[in-house]
């Protein structure tokens, strides 16, 4: 089974989809609450969305218009009046680190060697006269809000049968 890409968490509880009946409590008329959500994404950066829904319930009291006088008012039915907000978030993600290469060649100006060079047959003779000086360049960035530190990087040589590849 693969892994989630995509995951939230609220509170302790962890989904890959779905996460209800946050409580926020009972608030008082003009107090505000706050949750935060995390969205943790292993994959590709890119837009990701998050459907919010938030239901409010108010209870408020029946007016009736026959109302018995021997009533009290803590016996009158209490109407719940339940609302719902719904908000999409887009919430854009980025790749922690873009790395660019660019390859550029020079021709080696060491002299070629002789025909008469026996070690010229050699299968395992490299002439830096005949080929050229290849020089890589890698440009790593880090795109995200993240500190980063790198701790090696080491360029390492293919090794082949031949000394050059065709790719079809």
């Amino acid at each position: 089974m693969a892994a989630a890409v995509n995951w939230i968490v609220v509170d302790g509880e962890r989904s890959t989809s779905l996460i209800k009946g946050i409580n926020l409590g009972v608030l008082a008329p003009g107090v505000s609450a706050t949750k935060t959500i995390h969205l943790f994404n292993t994959g590709a950066g890119g837009d990701r969305m998050v459907d919010i829904s938030i239901q409010t319930n108010t209870a408020t009291s029946a007016a009736e218009d026959s109302q018995d006088e021997s009533e009290s008012e803590d016996e009158q039915d209490s109407v719940l009046d339940t609302m719902e907000h719904l908000k999409m978030l887009v919430i854009p993600t980025v790749n922690p680190l873009q790395v660019t290469q660019t390859v550029s060649y020079r021709r080696n100006l060491d002299p070629w060697s002789s025909l008469a060079d026996m070690e010229t047959f050699d299968e395992k003779f490299w002439n830096d006269g005949r080929g050229g000086e290849a020089l890589v360049m890698a440009t790593m960035s880090c795109v995200g809000p993240w500190c980063l530190k790198i701790q090696s990087v080491e360029l390492e040589r293919r090794v082949s049968s031949s000394n050059f590849e065709w790719n079809d």
